[in-house]
């Protein structure tokens, strides 16, 4: 699913064409409707409106903040009562919203009994070019050793494969092989992507892109890994923010319930609930 495009001669606006994958997730969305919690606090009009256009395919509960026109549980505490909802059953799936995230992971970890340790972050990004891959780790706490990025990489692989991606792993450190300074954080993270691509390279087509992501996109890799958490989410939340990536949502894999994770300052959340339902349908067929 991977579009061919010259990268000399960008064309912003593309970002917005609809693709093959497009395409797929519309069809899985609208092929049954599902029950999704979403966490809610500052229902504006983007984001009402939102909301109320996905209604055309799911079954959107607010939890938070009364939003007009959409029956929704008014709570003072939307993370508990949200994590409280998939336990019992009473939603398929919650998309973070507005919500906070480690608030929402401990309520989950009391209610399914995971650590905070259990919870790793992946997403799914189409970037300006109509190439479509999965970044990780993008949660500040990830993908700090070979042994976290592995545990990524394990999960994203499947998930690619789900959505019919083909598997090719690319892993960036920050410093080309002439340029590694005699700093210990840009040593051990090219050193690390060096010993991350020896250990996988008989299972995966893996590939150390050094500093140059570009190229590993261009390379068609599906799965993009960073150096860790905390530069895959400052990369993804600027390329996002910048206008430069569209992001269908962010997984939390190894769980069992689906959690999709968003922006809390998104301008709205259609797209992260299309992607929810397609998601939920696609696990249920």
């Amino acid at each position: 699913m991977q579009a061919d495009h010259d990268p000399g001669n960008i064309n912003y606006k593309t970002m917005n064409t609809e693709t093959e994958f497009d395409r797929f997730i519309h069809e899985k969305a609208a092929s049954g409707s599902n029950r999704i919690g979403i966490g809610i606090l500052y229902p504006d009009e983007a984001i009402v409106q939102s909301l109320q256009k996905a209604l055309a395919f799911c079954d959107v509960i607010p939890y938070g903040t009364k939003v007009t026109d959409i029956e929704g549980v008014i709570t003072e505490s939307p993370e508990k009562s949200l994590a409280a909802a998939i336990a019992a059953g009473e939603v398929d799936a919650i998309v973070r919203g507005q919500v906070v995230a480690t608030t929402l992971r401990e309520e989950l970890c009391r209610q399914f009994g995971y650590t905070m340790d259990s919870f790793s972050d992946l997403a799914v990004v189409k970037d300006n070019l109509n190439r479509i891959f999965i970044p990780c780790g993008i949660s500040h706490g990830q993908g700090w050793s070979v042994e976290q990025k592995t545990e990524l990489i394990r999960l994203a692989v499947p998930f690619a494969k789900k959505l019919g991606f083909a598997v090719k792993i690319g892993v960036t450190s920050g410093a080309r092989p002439e340029d590694v300074a005699p700093i210990p954080y840009l040593i051990e993270n090219y050193n690390d992507a060096n010993r991350l691509v020896a250990l996988l390279q008989d299972e995966f087509p893996i590939k150390h892109y050094f500093v140059d992501i570009d190229k590993a996109i261009a390379d068609g890799c599906s799965i993009l890994v960073f150096a860790n958490g905390m530069v895959g989410n400052h990369v993804l939340r600027s390329l996002v923010f910048l206008g430069q990536i569209r992001i269908y949502g962010g997984i939390v894999a190894g769980i069992d319930p689906l959690v999709v994770e968003s922006f809390r300052s998104s301008a709205g959340f259609t797209d992260y609930l299309e992607f929810t339902n397609a998601l939920l349908n696609l696990n249920n067929p």
